[in-house]
């Protein structure tokens, strides 16, 4: 019989900052990232004798989990992370495939959402890791929402869906909504269609400020988001690109937006 995880509220860490304003986002930075990440995790072992319910994890299973890390097959870390825990191995060894994990979730290769490999990361305490780890961890995620928001919205790749899955697992937004301002800042273009699928296509209702709860999982995440999103820089920023992509297939719903933003921020100051 296997135990499960501890099953305590998740533990949290803090991103590092975002890079200075004015930068540009460098291409390689995922890959960078990605590196450093395998590299922090490289002496963690594997362990044969891992715990196992030998009913559902075949030798064959445990055989194909001793490969490389950074050569594990999707379907392998698939498998392992949906039964870690509690029918196939524990913390120790979770930690030793989360680089892998967390790549292949960042790339949409695992047959789930992303979020259930973070919640299996917070469950295992992974904000207790050695620093080394943590920091790589916080640094990939970081590159990870730079490259998303680099990228058009499509379904399973916004923004706000993003953020809700990180914000079980990191103790605070800002490095994330600080990175979001920055590319605000740049050439308009993937940022603002990001922000503008937040207030066009989600929960958010703009009359109703207290929607913003429908976001997040958490009080404190959706308070964060609020407050970043009611900021008059944002508003600056999204109303820059809607006036700077007027005439290309974004206009409407940038304009939506715009407008969206607008009764959120008077919505929110009538009620404060």
């Amino acid at each position: 019989i296997m135990t499960t995880l501890p099953p305590a509220a998740p533990p949290h860490a803090a991103p590092p900052p975002a890079p200075s304003p004015g930068l540009p986002v460098d291409p390689s930075a995922f890959d960078a990232a990605t590196a450093a990440l395998y590299g922090a995790f490289a002496d963690v072992p594997h362990r044969p004798a891992m715990p196992h319910c030998r009913h559902c994890v075949t030798d064959a299973h445990l055989a194909l989990l001793a490969a490389p890390v950074a050569e594990l097959a999707p379907e392998v870390v698939a498998r392992f992370v949906a039964k870690a825990g509690t029918t196939w191995g524990d913390g120790h060894d979770l930690r030793r495939v989360a680089p892998r994990a967390l790549h292949l979730a960042a790339d949409h290769l695992l047959p789930f959402s992303r979020a259930v490999l973070l919640e299996k990361l917070a469950a295992a305490g992974w904000s207790s890791w050695p620093p080394a780890e943590v920091d790589a961890i916080c640094r990939f995620l970081l590159a990870e929402w730079h490259r998303l928001l680099a990228s058009p919205p499509r379904a399973g790749h916004a923004a706000h869906r993003w953020l809700r899955q990180t914000a079980a697992v990191v103790a605070d937004l800002d490095p994330f909504l600080r990175a979001w301002s920055q590319a605000l800042a740049g050439p308009p273009g993937p940022p603002a269609v990001h922000l503008a699928v937040v207030l066009v296509q989600s929960d958010l209702r703009p009359d109703f400020p207290s929607s913003i709860t429908a976001l997040f999982d958490t009080t404190e995440a959706a308070d964060q988001f609020g407050a970043w999103l009611a900021a008059r820089a944002t508003f600056d920023r999204l109303q820059t690109a809607a006036d700077a992509l007027a005439r290309t297939p974004d206009t409407r719903r940038l304009s939506l937006a715009v407008d969206r933003l607008t009764r959120y921020r008077a919505a929110r100051a009538r009620a404060a």
